[in-house]
């Protein structure tokens, strides 16, 4: 299932998801901006998502990947084949995306399980039809989560999905998204291009400090002696259903947990 929006001229953004009883369990956007294709939406979406470009008759020059996650990566194969373009993405994402490993079932059923492509490793500054690039390493969500921008507009990933974090991944470090956070608002830009959302400059600076707030409460909680189910409860007592949902039928995979081992420092990765 697909929706879409023209934001301006020769930019579209593109929401994808698996319908399930009319409609779509998770939305994720990918984008097409002057002959690019920035993620490519999940692997269910993939024959949907690329029988819209060709439709709409865009002029796609090449693919260009945030990271590896299928719900941004899925459809890679398929423009690449189709189109007859390269997919560009972040060097740390290469392997992983050449060689994906089965992933779990909840996501196979709302995703799809990914197919392997073949991409290019994406350089610092670029430049594809005229258009100069800067990719930005941003990692945090993942590994190898890079942002991308392209005049004043930031195409971001999933560097931020909720300006007030809730739940998160097993495998992301929030102190690295603080980071990176700090990294992006270095940069000048008018909009930053999300998965999940489009944010003007003072509503990612929210979201940093909303992060850097919740970060000192779940520190002053710890010192007081509370376990990290206490602090869960404590700090997340009403969540939606959504989220609750989300933490059964991952086992765990997403969780408020997640996120607040992860603002503390427990499950950071050695470098």
């Amino acid at each position: 299932m697909l929706k879409w929006r023209k934001i301006g001229e020769d930019f579209i953004a593109v929401k994808a998801g698996k319908e399930y009883n009319g409609e779509p369990y998770y939305w994720t956007t990918f984008y097409y901006y002057k002959g690019l294709i920035i993620d490519t939406g999940c692997p269910h979406t993939a024959d949907e998502s690329a029988k819209f470009v060709d439709e709409m008759k865009l002029n796609v020059k090449a693919v260009l990947l945030t990271h590896y996650h299928e719900d941004h990566s899925g459809g890679a194969y398929l423009f690449k084949d189709k189109f007859n373009v390269e997919v560009f993405a972040p060097e740390k994402s290469l392997e992983i995306l050449a060689n994906p490993p089965e992933i779990p079932i909840y996501r196979q059923i709302v995703w799809g399980q990914p197919k392997p492509v073949k991409a290019i490793p994406l350089k610092k500054d670029m430049t594809i039809e005229n258009l100069a690039i800067k990719i930005i390493e941003t990692p945090g969500h993942s590994f190898d989560h890079v942002s991308i921008l392209i005049g004043r507009k930031f195409f971001i990933g999933d560097l931020v999905t909720n300006l007030n974090p809730i739940i998160i991944m097993k495998e992301e470090d929030s102190i690295d998204v603080i980071s990176s956070l700090k990294k992006i608002l270095e940069f000048e830009f008018d909009k930053a291009y999300s998965g999940h959302g489009v944010w003007n400059r003072n509503e990612v600076k929210n979201a940093l400090e909303n992060t850097l707030r919740l970060k000192k409460e779940v520190e002053k909680l710890r010192r007081k002696g509370l376990s990290i189910d206490q602090i869960v409860e404590q700090i997340f007592p009403n969540p939606p259903k959504k989220v609750i949902q989300m933490e059964e039928v991952s086992g765990g995979e997403w969780s408020r947990k997640n996120l607040v081992e992860a603002l503390l420092g427990i499950r950071r990765k050695a470098n």
